[in-house]
């Protein structure tokens, strides 16, 4: 019995820390929020451009093609972003890294890199994003 409680810990101690850095739900909603400015619901490519989003991400993440994404969409887009930038796939970027996904300030980096570790990691990404954000 030890050992299957130890192990279930031990499970959700690792699934804790691979959750670790993705964005929760509450900073996808501000960030969806803030693409959103006339709360239709959806993100137009004018308004998803404003918010930093590339036109390759845009389009990737838009399978249907009508030229809005939600919510669902919009998170998809972030995170091929992410990805297209992050070549060496440690889960983070670096300066260079970030400021090839569109974080080119360095002040919008560092507000969203609390721990100060160098990098952004998904959820900061996606905070620097919505700092940055017109």
């Amino acid at each position: 019995m030890k050992t299957l409680v130890t192990a279930a810990l031990l499970s959700i101690a690792s699934l804790s820390a691979f959750a670790a850095g993705e964005p929760t739900e509450a900073q996808i909603d501000a960030a969806f929020k803030k693409a959103d400015p006339d709360s239709d619901g959806t993100v137009s490519w004018a308004e998803a451009r404003k918010f930093g989003i590339t036109k390759a991400a845009f389009t990737k993440a838009n399978p249907d093609k009508d030229g809005t994404l939600d919510k669902k969409e919009f998170l998809a887009a972030i995170k091929y972003q992410f990805e297209h930038a992050n070549p060496d796939k440690d889960g983070t970027l670096d300066h260079k890294e970030a400021a090839k996904a569109g974080i080119k300030s360095k002040k919008a980096f560092e507000a969203a890199n609390p721990d100060k570790d160098g990098t952004l990691d998904m959820a900061e990404f996606l905070e620097a994003l919505t700092i940055k954000a017109k």
